[in-house]
Protein backbone atom coordinates (compact mmCIF):
# COMPACT_ATOMS: atom_id res chain seq x y z
CA UNK A 1 0.00 0.00 0.00
CA UNK A 2 2.41 2.64 1.26
CA UNK A 3 4.82 1.41 -2.40
CA UNK A 4 1.08 2.45 -4.48
CA UNK A 5 1.24 5.92 -2.52
CA UNK A 6 4.76 6.98 -3.16
CA UNK A 7 4.33 5.61 -6.85
CA UNK A 8 0.86 7.60 -7.12
CA UNK A 9 1.05 10.85 -4.73
CA UNK A 10 -1.29 12.74 -6.77
CA UNK A 11 -4.04 10.22 -7.10
CA UNK A 12 -3.63 9.42 -3.12
CA UNK A 13 -4.13 13.45 -2.04
CA UNK A 14 -7.21 13.21 -4.74
CA UNK A 15 -8.52 10.16 -3.20
CA UNK A 16 -8.48 11.88 0.33
CA UNK A 17 -10.06 14.99 -0.40
CA UNK A 18 -13.14 13.38 -2.37
CA UNK A 19 -13.39 11.39 1.20
CA UNK A 20 -13.64 14.61 3.34
CA UNK A 21 -15.96 15.86 1.03
CA UNK A 22 -18.21 13.01 1.91
CA UNK A 23 -17.49 12.85 5.22
CA UNK A 24 -19.01 17.32 4.90
CA UNK A 25 -21.85 16.31 3.56
CA UNK A 26 -22.49 13.57 6.04
CA UNK A 27 -21.61 15.63 8.95
CA UNK A 28 -23.67 18.17 7.28
CA UNK A 29 -26.63 15.71 7.20
CA UNK A 30 -28.11 16.51 3.84
CA UNK A 31 -31.10 14.43 2.94
CA UNK A 32 -31.57 13.94 -0.32
CA UNK A 33 -35.52 12.55 -0.16
CA UNK A 34 -36.83 15.86 1.65
CA UNK A 35 -36.77 19.25 0.39
CA UNK A 36 -34.62 21.93 2.03
CA UNK A 37 -36.16 24.32 4.07
CA UNK A 38 -35.22 27.83 4.34
CA UNK A 39 -34.27 28.57 7.88
CA UNK A 40 -33.28 31.75 8.45
CA UNK A 41 -29.43 30.46 9.06
CA UNK A 42 -29.63 28.26 5.88
CA UNK A 43 -27.63 31.00 3.73
CA UNK A 44 -24.97 31.15 5.73
CA UNK A 45 -24.72 27.40 5.51
CA UNK A 46 -25.09 27.05 1.82
CA UNK A 47 -22.51 29.45 1.27
CA UNK A 48 -20.08 27.87 3.92
CA UNK A 49 -20.31 24.64 1.62
CA UNK A 50 -19.77 26.20 -1.58
CA UNK A 51 -16.61 27.59 -0.65
CA UNK A 52 -15.61 24.25 0.82
CA UNK A 53 -16.43 22.41 -2.89
CA UNK A 54 -14.71 25.46 -4.28
CA UNK A 55 -11.62 24.89 -2.64
CA UNK A 56 -11.72 21.45 -3.03
CA UNK A 57 -12.02 21.52 -7.24
CA UNK A 58 -9.78 24.36 -7.37
CA UNK A 59 -7.00 21.79 -5.36
CA UNK A 60 -7.86 19.04 -7.54
CA UNK A 61 -7.35 21.07 -10.60
CA UNK A 62 -4.24 22.18 -9.51
CA UNK A 63 -3.13 18.75 -9.00
CA UNK A 64 -3.95 17.54 -12.23
CA UNK A 65 -2.27 20.59 -14.07
CA UNK A 66 0.90 20.16 -12.00
CA UNK A 67 0.53 16.08 -12.85
CA UNK A 68 -0.16 16.84 -16.75
CA UNK A 69 2.90 19.32 -16.61
CA UNK A 70 5.36 16.96 -14.67
CA UNK A 71 4.36 14.25 -17.73
CA UNK A 72 4.83 16.87 -20.64
CA UNK A 73 8.18 17.88 -18.88
CA UNK A 74 9.20 13.91 -18.82
CA UNK A 75 7.89 13.18 -22.18
CA UNK A 76 9.94 16.53 -23.66
CA UNK A 77 12.86 15.42 -21.77
CA UNK A 78 12.78 11.40 -22.83
CA UNK A 79 11.99 12.76 -27.05
CA UNK A 80 14.98 14.91 -26.48
CA UNK A 81 17.53 12.12 -25.68
CA UNK A 82 15.83 9.68 -28.27
CA UNK A 83 17.14 11.94 -30.52
CA UNK A 84 20.45 13.00 -29.13
CA UNK A 85 20.92 9.27 -29.29
CA UNK A 86 19.59 9.04 -32.72
CA UNK A 87 22.48 12.06 -33.59
CA UNK A 88 25.10 10.06 -32.15
CA UNK A 89 24.21 6.62 -33.96
CA UNK A 90 24.00 8.44 -37.55
CA UNK A 91 27.68 10.24 -36.54
CA UNK A 92 28.87 6.81 -35.82
CA UNK A 93 27.04 5.26 -39.27
CA UNK A 94 29.30 8.03 -41.22
CA UNK A 95 32.48 7.35 -39.28
CA UNK A 96 32.33 3.59 -40.60
CA UNK A 97 31.75 4.85 -43.56
CA UNK A 98 34.50 7.42 -44.23
CA UNK A 99 36.49 4.66 -42.30
CA UNK A 100 35.84 1.58 -45.15
CA UNK A 101 36.07 3.95 -47.97
CA UNK A 102 39.58 5.24 -47.16
CA UNK A 103 40.32 1.17 -46.86
CA UNK A 104 39.14 0.82 -50.11
CA UNK A 105 41.18 3.47 -51.50
CA UNK A 106 44.27 2.07 -49.85
CA UNK A 107 43.72 -1.20 -51.42
CA UNK A 108 43.48 0.48 -55.17
CA UNK A 109 46.00 2.20 -54.78
CA UNK A 110 48.16 -0.68 -53.67
CA UNK A 111 46.82 -2.66 -56.44
CA UNK A 112 47.54 -0.14 -58.91
CA UNK A 113 51.41 0.17 -57.60
CA UNK A 114 51.89 -3.52 -58.26
CA UNK A 115 50.28 -3.31 -61.82
CA UNK A 116 52.95 -0.63 -61.98
CA UNK A 117 55.49 -2.28 -60.91
CA UNK A 118 54.67 -5.65 -63.13
CA UNK A 119 54.12 -3.42 -65.80
CA UNK A 120 58.07 -2.31 -65.45
CA UNK A 121 59.00 -5.28 -65.03
CA UNK A 122 58.18 -6.43 -68.50
CA UNK A 123 59.48 -3.34 -69.94
CA UNK A 124 62.95 -3.85 -69.01
CA UNK A 125 62.55 -7.85 -69.51
CA UNK A 126 61.50 -6.69 -73.21
CA UNK A 127 64.22 -4.18 -73.49
CA UNK A 128 67.08 -6.65 -71.83
CA UNK A 129 66.13 -8.80 -74.75
CA UNK A 130 66.24 -6.75 -77.68
CA UNK A 131 69.08 -5.37 -76.68
CA UNK A 132 70.74 -9.12 -76.14
CA UNK A 133 69.19 -9.64 -79.84
CA UNK A 134 70.56 -6.48 -80.82
CA UNK A 135 74.20 -6.91 -79.77
CA UNK A 136 73.97 -10.84 -81.37
CA UNK A 137 73.38 -9.27 -85.03
CA UNK A 138 76.21 -7.04 -84.46
CA UNK A 139 78.83 -9.75 -83.75
CA UNK A 140 77.01 -11.95 -86.48
CA UNK A 141 77.36 -8.89 -88.79
CA UNK A 142 80.92 -8.56 -87.92
CA UNK A 143 82.23 -12.29 -88.38
CA UNK A 144 80.44 -11.94 -91.36
CA UNK A 145 82.58 -8.94 -92.63
CA UNK A 146 85.28 -10.46 -91.33
CA UNK A 147 84.83 -13.84 -93.44
CA UNK A 148 84.61 -11.08 -96.96
CA UNK A 149 87.82 -9.29 -95.93
CA UNK A 150 89.29 -12.74 -95.67
CA UNK A 151 88.21 -13.85 -98.53
CA UNK A 152 88.80 -10.63 -100.53
CA UNK A 153 92.70 -11.18 -99.27
CA UNK A 154 92.71 -14.22 -99.75
CA UNK A 155 92.09 -13.70 -103.50
CA UNK A 156 94.33 -10.86 -103.83
CA UNK A 157 97.39 -13.17 -101.94
CA UNK A 158 96.31 -15.76 -104.76
CA UNK A 159 96.68 -13.33 -107.99
CA UNK A 160 99.79 -11.62 -106.40
CA UNK A 161 100.99 -14.93 -105.93
CA UNK A 162 100.21 -16.12 -109.85
CA UNK A 163 101.39 -12.83 -110.70
CA UNK A 164 104.54 -12.66 -109.10
CA UNK A 165 105.48 -16.91 -108.63
CA UNK A 166 108.72 -15.75 -109.76
CA UNK A 167 110.05 -13.24 -107.62
CA UNK A 168 108.14 -15.07 -104.77
CA UNK A 169 109.76 -18.07 -104.92
CA UNK A 170 113.09 -15.83 -104.42
CA UNK A 171 111.92 -13.53 -101.98
CA UNK A 172 109.68 -16.48 -100.46
CA UNK A 173 112.01 -16.35 -96.98
CA UNK A 174 111.42 -12.87 -96.79
CA UNK A 175 107.74 -13.23 -97.73
CA UNK A 176 107.06 -15.84 -95.25
CA UNK A 177 108.70 -13.90 -92.63
CA UNK A 178 106.56 -10.61 -93.59
CA UNK A 179 103.69 -12.66 -93.60
CA UNK A 180 104.30 -14.05 -90.16
CA UNK A 181 104.83 -10.84 -88.75
CA UNK A 182 101.28 -9.33 -90.18
CA UNK A 183 99.76 -12.49 -88.84
CA UNK A 184 101.17 -11.89 -85.47
CA UNK A 185 99.61 -8.30 -85.77
CA UNK A 186 96.47 -8.67 -87.03
CA UNK A 187 96.06 -11.32 -84.41
CA UNK A 188 97.05 -9.39 -81.59
CA UNK A 189 95.04 -6.47 -83.36
CA UNK A 190 91.98 -8.71 -83.11
CA UNK A 191 92.88 -10.06 -79.61
CA UNK A 192 93.32 -5.87 -78.44
CA UNK A 193 90.02 -5.34 -80.47
CA UNK A 194 88.28 -7.97 -78.51
CA UNK A 195 89.26 -7.08 -74.99
CA UNK A 196 88.08 -3.30 -75.84
CA UNK A 197 84.77 -5.17 -76.95
CA UNK A 198 84.03 -7.03 -73.76
CA UNK A 199 85.43 -4.42 -71.83
CA UNK A 200 82.97 -2.17 -73.34
CA UNK A 201 80.10 -4.46 -72.70
CA UNK A 202 80.50 -5.21 -69.29
CA UNK A 203 80.82 -1.81 -68.42
CA UNK A 204 77.80 -0.85 -70.15
CA UNK A 205 76.11 -3.50 -68.39
CA UNK A 206 77.43 -2.70 -65.12
CA UNK A 207 75.81 0.88 -65.77
CA UNK A 208 72.81 -0.79 -66.80
CA UNK A 209 72.65 -3.07 -63.27
CA UNK A 210 73.27 0.11 -61.57
CA UNK A 211 70.85 2.23 -62.82
CA UNK A 212 68.01 -0.77 -62.41
CA UNK A 213 69.54 -1.23 -58.67
CA UNK A 214 69.12 2.73 -58.14
CA UNK A 215 66.09 2.79 -59.43
CA UNK A 216 64.39 -0.39 -57.14
CA UNK A 217 65.98 1.56 -54.29
CA UNK A 218 64.40 5.26 -54.81
CA UNK A 219 61.04 2.88 -55.63
CA UNK A 220 61.33 0.89 -52.04
CA UNK A 221 62.00 4.02 -50.30
CA UNK A 222 58.89 5.79 -51.97
CA UNK A 223 56.97 3.00 -50.93
CA UNK A 224 58.27 3.27 -47.33
CA UNK A 225 57.46 6.71 -47.27
CA UNK A 226 53.77 6.22 -48.39
CA UNK A 227 52.99 3.58 -46.22
CA UNK A 228 54.73 5.47 -43.39
CA UNK A 229 52.48 8.51 -44.12
CA UNK A 230 49.35 6.09 -44.57
CA UNK A 231 50.13 4.35 -40.94
CA UNK A 232 50.58 8.10 -39.56
CA UNK A 233 47.15 8.85 -41.04
CA UNK A 234 45.60 6.21 -40.09
CA UNK A 235 47.13 6.27 -36.01
CA UNK A 236 45.78 9.82 -36.28
CA UNK A 237 42.13 8.85 -36.87
CA UNK A 238 42.12 6.07 -34.59
CA UNK A 239 43.27 8.89 -31.54
CA UNK A 240 40.44 10.97 -32.92
CA UNK A 241 37.89 8.43 -32.63
CA UNK A 242 38.98 7.15 -29.29
CA UNK A 243 39.26 10.24 -27.96
CA UNK A 244 35.92 11.47 -28.80
CA UNK A 245 34.52 8.12 -27.47
CA UNK A 246 35.72 8.70 -24.16
CA UNK A 247 34.48 12.46 -24.05
CA UNK A 248 30.82 11.09 -24.94
CA UNK A 249 30.77 8.43 -22.39
CA UNK A 250 31.78 10.58 -19.61
CA UNK A 251 29.37 13.32 -20.80
CA UNK A 252 26.43 10.12 -20.74
CA UNK A 253 27.53 8.93 -16.82
CA UNK A 254 27.51 12.54 -16.08
CA UNK A 255 24.82 14.32 -13.46
CA UNK A 256 23.79 18.01 -13.49
CA UNK A 257 24.76 19.72 -10.03
CA UNK A 258 21.69 21.76 -8.99
CA UNK A 259 22.00 25.41 -9.59
CA UNK A 260 24.74 24.67 -12.63
CA UNK A 261 24.14 27.29 -15.59
CA UNK A 262 25.24 26.34 -19.01
CA UNK A 263 28.51 26.91 -20.27
CA UNK A 264 30.63 25.68 -17.63
CA UNK A 265 33.81 23.91 -18.70
CA UNK A 266 36.97 22.52 -17.38
CA UNK A 267 39.86 20.47 -18.29
CA UNK A 268 40.74 16.88 -16.93
CA UNK A 269 43.62 14.67 -16.61
CA UNK A 270 43.50 11.09 -16.50
CA UNK A 271 45.85 8.28 -15.88
CA UNK A 272 44.30 4.71 -17.52
CA UNK A 273 45.48 1.37 -16.85
CA UNK A 274 45.97 -1.17 -20.04
CA UNK A 275 41.69 -1.74 -20.81
CA UNK A 276 40.95 1.59 -19.67
CA UNK A 277 40.44 1.51 -16.01
CA UNK A 278 40.70 4.72 -14.48
CA UNK A 279 43.89 4.85 -11.89
CA UNK A 280 43.35 8.64 -11.06
CA UNK A 281 41.42 11.77 -12.14
CA UNK A 282 42.05 15.58 -11.52
CA UNK A 283 40.93 18.97 -12.68
CA UNK A 284 44.12 20.81 -14.62
CA UNK A 285 41.92 23.76 -15.48
CA UNK A 286 39.14 24.95 -13.50
CA UNK A 287 35.44 25.76 -14.88
CA UNK A 288 35.61 28.41 -11.40
CA UNK A 289 32.38 26.28 -10.25
CA UNK A 290 34.09 23.71 -7.91
CA UNK A 291 30.53 21.99 -8.07
CA UNK A 292 30.73 21.36 -11.25
CA UNK A 293 34.82 20.08 -11.19
CA UNK A 294 33.51 17.75 -8.45
CA UNK A 295 30.90 16.59 -11.03
CA UNK A 296 33.02 15.90 -13.73
CA UNK A 297 35.91 14.05 -11.81
CA UNK A 298 32.43 11.54 -10.75
CA UNK A 299 31.33 11.11 -14.63
CA UNK A 300 34.86 9.93 -14.83
CA UNK A 301 34.98 7.87 -12.42
CA UNK A 302 31.40 6.15 -13.37
CA UNK A 303 32.15 5.85 -16.96
CA UNK A 304 35.05 3.33 -15.77
CA UNK A 305 36.43 1.66 -17.72
CA UNK A 306 37.03 4.62 -20.75
CA UNK A 307 37.15 2.65 -24.29
CA UNK A 308 41.47 2.93 -25.13
CA UNK A 309 43.04 1.42 -27.82
CA UNK A 310 45.10 -1.59 -27.86
CA UNK A 311 48.78 -2.32 -28.09
CA UNK A 312 50.77 0.42 -29.42
CA UNK A 313 48.95 3.20 -28.96
CA UNK A 314 47.66 2.85 -25.99
CA UNK A 315 50.89 4.17 -24.90
CA UNK A 316 49.51 7.82 -25.73
CA UNK A 317 46.54 7.37 -23.53
CA UNK A 318 48.09 6.08 -20.19
CA UNK A 319 47.93 10.01 -19.41
CA UNK A 320 45.59 11.95 -21.49
CA UNK A 321 44.32 15.23 -20.66
CA UNK A 322 40.93 16.88 -22.35
CA UNK A 323 38.28 19.26 -22.25
CA UNK A 324 34.92 18.47 -20.24
CA UNK A 325 31.86 20.38 -22.18
CA UNK A 326 28.54 18.99 -21.63
CA UNK A 327 27.10 21.43 -24.17
CA UNK A 328 29.08 20.18 -26.87
CA UNK A 329 27.44 17.25 -28.69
Amino acid sequence: MWQILKRNPLAALIAVLLHLVILLFLVVGVDWREKPKQPASAVQVVQAQVIDETKVREQVKRLQEDEKRQAEEKRAAREKEERRLAELKRQQAEEKQRLAKLEQQRQEETRKREEARTQRLEEEKRRQQAEQQRKQAEQKQKAEAAKRKAEQQARQEAEAKRVAEEKRRQAEEAKRKAAEAKRKAEAEKKRQAEIARKKAEAEKKRQAEEARRQAEAAQKAREAELLAAMEAEHNARELDRYRIQISQKVIRNWLRPAGISDGLKCTLRVRLAPGGAVLAVSVTRSSGNGAFDRSAEAAVLKADPLPVPSGALFEQFRDINFEFDPNKK
